[in-house]
């Protein structure tokens, strides 16, 4: 057994899927299937899609966002193990071999491997996604949980039976559901390491990675809503900081990104929580915001 099924949101990636799906067909280890959730799209995503209707298993949804269409493609995968590829990102042809290796020789949930980003020029690409998650449950948990995400998704497999275990991707924390959905993985089953570069990233400064407003934002709603997520499964969670902590590192950061505009919400938290922070305090009544457009309708995308 120990098959791995790879799945692939896509939305408007008409430009870049056909390279993603031929370095999934490339693959030392084959894999059991490749999902393909079409999230939407109005470009020709669908029609790239169907060049390859015959190796490929196709889902078309209307637009969620990235965690739906990867929860989806899960709930659909037949293969012990989940690899969730980014449409605009290629494996190395030894990806799954690799991380199937790694995954099976230490007996983990998660075996993950390193990230070559592909950067705009003139900046060179580098090599991301090092051993900082690794380790038996919470070590690694602990250790990203005050970092952006260390593991890159399209460079992880994780077991099928852990995905549903931790609940899978949360809907409304983009572009930090990754880090969470780690972090739980972390709670519950060891992690693995693969010292080898399994995932050719293209890194853009419109990805959501970027976004500072958005990640600081919902990061922090997701790192204070671990705590409930614990409890309910009687995971031990002492460890984590206090609320309060966590909006004053949110606040500092949104200052120093100068991410005005998530200023006043945060303050509003912080001060239910009885944070004081007078930078931001100041900040916000010299760069008046209105909250963003992508809070007015909560947590969607």
């Amino acid at each position: 057994m120990d098959s791995i099924s790879i799945i692939i949101p896509a939305y408007n990636a008409a430009t870049t899927l056909k390279k993603t799906l031929e370095s999934c067909l490339s693959q030392t280890t084959a894999p059991l299937e490749i999902i393909l959730v079409n999230d939407g799209s109005s470009d020709a995503t669908a029609s790239v899609a169907d060049l390859f209707k015959n190796v490929i298993r196709y889902f078309h949804l209307e637009n969620g966002g990235v965690s739906r269409a990867r929860n989806y493609g899960a709930s659909q995968a037949k293969g012990d193990w989940l690899l969730f590829l980014d449409a605009d990102d290629r494996l190395l042809s030894q990806a799954l071999e690799k991380l199937r290796e790694a995954a099976l020789k230490q007996k983990v949930g998660v075996a993950y491997g390193m990230v070559l980003e592909q950067r705009e020029p003139p900046e060179q690409a580098r090599l991301n996604g090092f051993n900082y998650a690794a380790g038996q449950p919470p070590a690694g948990s602990q250790r990203i949980f005050w970092r952006n995400a260390i593991i890159t998704p399209g460079s992880a497999i994780v077991r099928k039976s852990l995905h549903e275990k931790c609940g899978g991707f949360v809907t409304g924390y983009e572009p930090m559901e990754d880090r969470d959905y780690w972090i739980k993985c972390g709670m519950l089953e060891p992690i693995a390491f693969c010292e080898t570069v399994v995932l050719d990233k293209l890194w853009q400064p419109a990805s959501h990675g970027s976004q500072h407003s958005k990640r600081i934002y919902r990061g922090q709603v997701a790192q204070r809503a671990l705590k409930n997520w614990a409890q309910v499964r009687n995971i031990p969670a002492d460890w984590m900081p206090l609320d309060r902590e966590i909006i004053k590192s949110a606040l500092d950061e949104a200052v120093w990104r100068r991410s005005y505009t998530i200023l006043r919400p945060l303050l509003t938290e912080a001060q239910a929580h009885g944070v004081w922070h007078w930078r931001a305090f100041l900040l916000s009544i010299l760069f008046p915001r209105k909250n963003p457009q992508w809070m007015m309708g909560g947590m969607g995308k």
